[in-house]
C-alpha cells in the first residue's frame, strides 16, 4: 500500500481524512505540515488534499486495537478506489491500552491514531504540544509510507535494533521516542518534524525514482 501512496500512479490524488473527538481536533499547523511533507515525498498529479471527516464519540477514556478498528470501520467515509488513494486520521482523547504513554499508533496499512490528550501531557516548558503533535503525525504517516523497513530493506543501515521499524538518529521524525511520552525528556532541544536523508532515499526507492 506504501506503493500506491507514494507512487504516481495507480492513484493520481491522496486524500487525508480526518476524524477527531470533540476538542482533540489537530491543529491546522500540523495538518498544513502533513501536507506539506506528503506533497514533497509523493508523486501525485492531483495533488493532497486534507479534510475533516466525522466527529468521533466520547465513549471511552482508552482504546484497545479491537476499538480503533472499530471506530475506522464505523466512522471512516473513504475509502482509496482507483485514482485516488485515502488515509484515515483518528484524533482521539485518552490512551492506548496496548501501551502506556502512546502519543500516536498505525493500526491498519491505512489508518492511525493520535492521542492528543496524551501529547498535550507530554508537553512541558522546552517543548510545545503544538511541536510534539506536529512530530507525531508526521512520524504516524511515515509508518504508513513504510518506514522503517516496512515491506522494504533499505540500502542503508539506519533502523534501531532495538525498536524496530524505527530510526537510530534523533534527527530523524521516525526515531523511536518520537510517538512515546518520553518524548519531551529524550528530545529536549525538541522533537524531529520530518525525514532525515536516509528516511527520504528509503521513500524515494519505494515510490519508484
Amino acid at each position: 500500500m506504501a506503493r500506491i501512496i507514494l507512487g504516481a500512479s495507480p492513484a493520481r490524488r491522496l486524500v487525508i481524512e480526518i476524524a477527531y473527538v470533540a476538542g482533540r481536533r489537530p491543529s491546522q499547523q500540523a495538518v498544513d505540515h502533513l501536507r506539506t511533507i506528503l506533497e514533497r515525498e509523493t508523486s501525485k498529479p492531483d495533488g493532497v488534499r486534507p479534510t475533516f471527516g466525522a466527529e468521533l464519540p466520547t465513549t471511552r477514556s482508552s482504546y484497545s486495537l479491537n476499538n480503533l478498528l472499530a471506530l475506522e470501520q464505523r466512522y471512516r467515509r473513504l475509502h482509496s478506489s482507483g485514482e485516488v488513494a485515502t488515509i484515515w486520521i483518528a484524533a482521539l482523547n485518552g490512551d492506548y491500552a496496548g501501551g502506556s504513554g502512546t502519543l500516536g499508533l498505525a493500526f491498519t496499512a491505512t489508518a492511525f491514531a493520535l492521542f492528543e490528550d496524551q501529547i498535550q501531557q507530554a508537553a512541558n516548558v522546552f517543548v510545545s504540544a503544538d511541536s510534539i503533535e506536529r512530530s507525531v503525525i508526521t512520524h504516524e504517516m511515515g509508518h504508513l509510507l513504510g518506514l522503517v523497513n516496512i515491506g522494504y530493506r533499505s540500502h542503508y543501515d539506519h533502523e534501531d535494533p532495538q525498536h524496530p521499524h524505527h530510526s537510530k538518529y534523533q534527527t530523524s521524525v521516525m526515531y523511536w521516542a518520537v510517538e512515546d511520552t518520553s518524548i519531551a525528556t529524550i528530545l529536549r532541544g525538541g522533537p524531529p518534524d520530518d525525514f532525515d536523508r536516509y528516511d527520504r532515499a528509503d521513500l524515494a526507492l519505494l515510490r519508484g525514482r
